[in-house]
Formats: structure tokens, sequence, C-alpha cells
């Protein structure tokens, strides 16, 4: 199976450049929304496993930022930020909106708290209905990959069945809140797990980014499906996977030009298989999560898109 997104960097960094002049620009509370809410994974944890772990997660020794599993902001604080609403991207644990929690797969669990635990179980029994005007982030799903593609003896068919669960998951969490009333929800596919640090060093490329791209062409169905679903539901879709791969591309084929990050092999200065280079010239942190620049450029591409 093969799936490959096409996106055209020069242009996307035209809209990135865009989306942070908007963001400079944007007086408090200026944006369209009364609230931003998050639910998710390491993506989008802001502290919450931090606070749970008592500072355990993310491992101390490397330099994660303030509980964040990256060496600065995330994405939601961009995004929130640029929306005037700062504080929104704050854990929930210390009064926030942010229900992320790093090491969450998709499903039910508790140990960290799944995406439809996370919506059903901690968020919802204090909100028995949904902010019509507020922005729903919902972005899950890569550590159930993660879990397919290093199982023992998997395959081409238990990997779609873990996407498709997967993804599965995600539909059912954004109808759990369109049921509540949501009216605005942004979405997003996952960077190419195979192109990760983590898996060169464990030998599983192929099976990561046969997986993620599993995941992500569902995933490319689901707004227009959510949408028709559910009367009134605006869905925004965020390609992470194309940002990704442009980012990667402009590194290894452009020398950085358009995005400035020459260094998409190897985590960054500080963090284990570092190569040396700054975080601030790099694809990822750590082995497997984006630098804090690379959150910045997703954060500028959401803040575009709604």
């Amino acid at each position: 199976m093969s799936f490959t997104f096409h996106l055209n960097f020069r242009r996307l960094a035209s809209l990135l450049g865009t989306a942070a002049v908007l963001a400079a620009s944007l007086p408090a509370h200026a944006g369209p929304y009364t609230q931003m809410v998050v639910f998710g994974d390491s993506l989008s944890d802001t502290g919450n496993l931090s606070i749970l772990t008592g500072g355990a997660q993310p491992p101390a020794g490397q330099p994660y930022f303030n509980g964040r599993f990256s060496d600065g902001p995330l994405w939601v604080e961009t995004l929130a930020t640029g929306l005037g609403l700062t504080g929104n991207a704050n854990p929930y644990l210390v009064g926030g909106n942010n229900y992320a929690f790093a090491g969450a797969r998709s499903g039910t669990g508790n140990a960290p708290p799944g995406l439809l635990a996370q919506v059903g179980g901690i968020w919802g029994p204090g909100h028995a209905t949904a902010d019509v005007n507020a922005l729903y982030v919902v972005v899950a799903g890569g550590n159930d990959l993660r879990d397919a593609r290093s199982a023992p003896g998997n395959t081409a068919a238990t990997r779609q069945a873990a996407a498709a669960a997967a993804a599965n998951n995600v539909f059912t969490a954004v109808g759990a809140l369109a049921t509540k009333g949501a009216k605005h929800v942004l979405i997003s596919n996952l960077p190419d797990l195979g192109a990760t640090p983590e898996a060169a060093l464990l030998g599983v490329t192929a099976e990561s980014t046969d997986v993620t791209n599993r995941f992500n062409l569902i995933m490319s169905t689901f707004e227009s499906i959510l949408e028709g679903a559910f009367a009134g539901l605006d869905v925004d879709f965020l390609d992470m996977a194309g940002i990704g791969a442009a980012v990667r591309a402009d590194a290894l084929q452009n020398g950085g030009a358009t995005f400035g990050i020459t260094n998409a092999l190897a985590p960054c200065a500080g963090f284990a298989f570092s190569n040396g280079a700054s975080c601030a010239v790099s694809l990822f942190s750590d082995a497997l999560h984006p630098s804090a620049r690379a959150h910045q450029l997703l954060g500028q591409a959401a803040l575009r898109l709604v």
C-alpha cells in the first residue's frame, strides 16, 4: 500500500509566514473562539503527565522544556496564543483546557488516560454540554501506531487493523464532542513515524511508514464524513504529515533554505543520540518528538487554517 503526500514547501512557507504575521498582530481575545480545548498525546501535552508523575516524565537529564516532550513550547501553544487564548493551552491539572497526556493511546485506557477516556471520562462529567463557540482540538493515534509497528510478527494486515482502530477512536471522540454540541473541531493526520530517528534506531522504518500511511489515508476522509454526519459541525483538517515531509525535504534537498531546519535525521543537542546540531535548526528534539521549531511551524499552519 502506498500513499504519498505531495506539498509545495515554498507555498507552505508563504502560508506559514502569513500565519506568523497574524499571530504577532492579534490582540488578546481577538480570535473567533471563546475558548480552545485540547485532547491528545505528547504532541499536545503541555505538562499533564509531568504533573501526574511528579516530574518523572519526561525524564530528567535531557533538555525537555517545563514538562513538555520537546525543547520548547508546543504547537497548541502557538495556536492558542495566536487566537488570544494563551492560558487555554495550559494543562487541565493546573486549571487549563488541555487534557492531552503524553503516552496516551486513542482508546479508553487510563494509564495514562487515552483519547476516549479524556473526552468521555476526565472532561465529560463536568461538561454536560460543549461550548458552541469553542475550538476543540483532537489529535491522537501515534502511540497506537508505534505499538502496531513494533508488535512481534506484525503484518500489513495487523498494521491496517491498528490504523483503522485508532482512526475510528478519533472519529468516535469527535462524534462524542459533536453530540455534546461542539461546532468547531480541528483534527489532523500524523507525521511519518518512519522518518523519526526512533524508527531508524529500532530498525522499523518501513513498518513505521506503512502504518502511518494507512492511518493517514483513513483520516484524510474524515473532514467531509464528520461534517456530513453531524449537522452544523465545522471540521478543519491539519496536514501534519505534509508539513513534516516538506520540512524534511527542504532540509535534505534544499539545505534548509525555506524553513531554516538543516538537521532532519537526528535528535538535537542535549538529547540522547544527538549529532550535536542546535535544536533551533533541528526537526526533532529527542528521537521521536518534534523540536520547538518544528512545533512552531505546525502551530502557525494550524492558526492559518482556523
